[in-house]
């Protein structure tokens, strides 16, 4: 075996025992100490008020509808409201690559949207408890850059995005190879 080989391959049982501890996770402790306040919204507020409040938010790629009683009902990523934004700036853009039945039913739902009611898709949703496995395969199968973190009560209490999973598996990765340094540095 080469150097690099072997190195390679003592690396290996570090680099999965570090993925079973990012997959095992809490939410609640993938959002660190550097949280990212959640973008809410009211389910009949206007879509400038749901722009206004993304625009308030950057870090916050979705917004979280949420009913009277302030539990999650839906979400807005910001592919969705970008797009109701510039339909009638771009609508060319809309309308050169539709061939599924899908898009064609994503475009008529844009074009008629004057609420985040009539524009939000089904809420897709993690709890603190959950972990940053089932986070990120809610994020990946929904195509979503981040997630709204609600209570058993569907409030909305954090979001959790995309970069805060990246941050998370490289914290894991890192302790482990220090761990596994100390213990070499020790024998």
């Amino acid at each position: 075996m080469t150097g690099e080989t072997q190195e390679q391959a003592q690396r290996q049982p570090l680099r999965e025992e570090a993925d079973a501890i990012t997959r095992d996770t809490l939410v609640g402790e993938a959002l660190g100490r550097v949280g990212i306040e959640p973008c809410i919204v009211g389910e009949e507020d206007d879509l400038m008020q749901v722009t206004e409040a993304m625009a308030a938010k950057p870090g916050t790629q979705t917004a979280a509808v949420v009913d009277k009683e302030r539990r999650l009902v839906g979400m807005i990523p910001m592919r969705l409201l970008l797009a109701e934004l510039y339909l009638r700036v771009a609508p060319e853009e809309f309308l050169v690559g539709m061939r599924a039945i899908e898009e064609v039913e994503e475009f008529g739902k844009i074009s008629r949207a004057r609420t985040a009611r009539e524009l939000m898709q089904p809420a897709v949703c993690v709890t603190m408890g959950d972990s940053a496995r089932d986070a990120f395969a809610k994020m990946h199968e929904h195509k979503l850059e981040g997630l709204p973190i609600v209570d058993e009560g569907m409030r909305v209490v954090g979001y959790l995005d995309r970069f805060q999973l990246v941050r998370l598996w490289l914290q894991k990765h890192r302790e482990m190879r220090s761990s596994a340094a100390d213990a070499e540095a020790g024998a």
